[in-house]
């Protein structure tokens, strides 16, 4: 089956990064066989006008550009692009990306597989192919198929419209209580905190039917049932609402991207070192033969210290 496909390609002021973003994206060559959409927030500190002469000035066919007349923030920025992609125009699956990665030339070409070699299971939410692995490259070079849990940071992800639908109740949610008509840096965070992530983790977890990827007890939930100091990023709703419906995240354990994104929204130069990313091992394997069967690495499992729950 043909699954009708979607890129979605988010930006806001960061130049630099953007261009390197959709360069990389553009060396990708499954990107030209999908639909291209560049959503950009606005406001006084938005780059718009430059950023949309950056894409109209890329290689890729008909991309679709919508702008905010204001700043949204990425939380509504976001729900609501997942939102005209699913819910309006009814892609298959949708392939998001922010403007702080790097992609390797296979790194779609290997999510989009995963995709597919996941489709078999009930229980799987998105897959991606971003990871911190610090072994070397001929170490890596034995891993690529090995495919592991996580619960990091949403970057390069594909998730599919039947997940969407399942998960969109508690996104919507939480977009209409906390964030509507509100500046996104001031949410209220003590009462997304304790009024809605810890009413969602004491309702407990679906137990999914069908063929399932992993055992109950594998997993890890993405936050406390007393979520103290939990993130309430729309991150880390979605973690919460793949949690709650019974869903799990994959990526491959060996990144086909990097991440450069130093400096942001929740990114300072000594946040993007303490959580490693000034130390990542990115290697091209893209010459390599294509990887269509994957192995979920069990040893993964058995030491928990090697997966995080930042989200």
């Amino acid at each position: 089956m043909i699954m009708k496909t979607a890129l979605l390609l988010l930006g806001f002021n960061r130049l630099d990064y953007f261009e390197k973003t959709i360069k990389s994206l553009e060396k990708n060559a499954e990107a030209h066989q999908a639909d291209l959409h560049v959503y950009l927030d606005g406001g006084p500190n938005a780059k718009q006008s430059e950023i949309i002469s950056m894409v109209n000035e890329s290689n890729f066919q008909d991309p679709v550009i919508v702008t905010r007349d204001e700043n949204w923030g990425i939380g509504r920025h976001l729900i609501d692009a997942r939102r005209e992609l699913f819910d309006n125009q009814k892609y298959d699956r949708v392939v998001l990306f922010e403007d702080d990665m790097t992609l390797n030339p296979d790194y779609l070409r290997t999510v989009l597989s995963l995709d597919d070699w996941t489709s078999k299971f009930s229980n799987v939410g998105t897959v991606m192919a971003f990871n911190l692995n610090p072994d070397e490259k001929n170490i890596q070079s034995k891993q690529l198929q090995k495919i592991i849990f996580t619960n990091r940071h949403f970057w390069g992800y594909c998730m599919r419209r039947t997940v969407w639908e399942d998960i969109k109740e508690i996104l919507y949610e939480y977009e209409s209580k906390y964030l509507a008509g509100i500046d996104y840096s001031s949410r209220p965070h003590r009462r997304i905190r304790f009024f809605f992530i810890r009413r969602w983790m004491k309702q407990g977890r679906k137990i999914r039917e069908g063929h399932q990827v992993s055992k109950a007890e594998w997993l890890n939930a993405p936050f406390p049932r007393w979520p103290w100091k939990s993130p309430t990023s729309q991150d880390a709703i979605t973690a919460l609402a793949l949690w709650v419906k019974g869903y799990c995240r994959i990526t491959t354990m060996v990144s086909r991207a990097k991440y450069i994104g130093e400096k942001g929204l929740h990114f300072s130069p000594k946040v993007f070192a303490e959580h490693g990313f000034n130390q990542q091992q990115v290697f091209d394997f893209s010459n390599e033969s294509q990887v269509l069967d994957f192995q979920l690495d069990i040893e993964a499992l058995r030491d928990r210290s090697a997966e995080t729950h930042y989200v």
